[in-house]
């Protein structure tokens, strides 16, 4: 600390008096402890000429140096987004030139240029899974009895829908779910 504070440049800065300040009166309390009066005496002295110093140094209400780190923090957090703002608006430009000269033939027979990843074919997603959904839960065939001597028949309780011939289709129409008490 002692080299620090050797290093600064401001050395009666508000936050060097305070500092200062706090280790003299701690030291200045184990000197009435020990009951040390040569010590006490110095250790006064020092506090007055510290609070003297104080009193001479012009100085902003006792601005901290939180205080400026925080106004430097958000000068800068202003000046990057403000940065990426503008290199935003060249790129989103950029793109429309290119599309515009892309539409007008500009790059040679009218291909896009492969390296452009932003000009790539647009698509259509579509779905494979072309059965119609079922609403509620799936239902699995009831047996009930048709005729006491006959035995037993499956009855489905929902009309079946037309069965679509894919391997999805067949997989979803044979999975079949009981769920007991619920």
């Amino acid at each position: 600390m002692a080299r620090k504070s050797e290093a600064q440049s401001n050395k009666y800065s508000p936050a060097f008096i305070k500092t200062e300040k706090s280790r003299l009166m701690q030291a200045r309390t184990l000197a009435i402890r020990r009951q040390d009066t040569a010590e006490l005496a110095d250790l006064d002295e020092k506090l007055a000429e510290l609070n003297a110093i104080a009193d001479r140094t012009p100085h902003k209400e006792d601005e901290g140096t939180t205080d400026l780190l925080s106004r430097v923090n958000q000068r800068n957090r202003k000046a990057n987004i403000e940065a990426v703002r503008q290199a935003e608006l060249r790129e989103a430009e950029r793109k429309r030139r290119e599309r515009k000269l892309a539409a007008q033939g500009g790059s040679g027979a009218g291909t896009p240029d492969l390296q452009d990843r932003s000009v790539r074919l647009k698509t259509v997603p579509r779905t494979f899974n072309a059965v119609t959904p079922r609403a509620g839960t799936p239902s699995t065939p009831v047996i009930v009895p048709s005729q006491p001597s006959s035995g037993l028949r499956p009855i489905s309780p929902m009309p079946s829908i037309a069965k679509s011939t894919s391997l999805e289709a067949s997989i979803i129409d044979s999975i079949e779910v009981n769920l007991g008490d619920f």
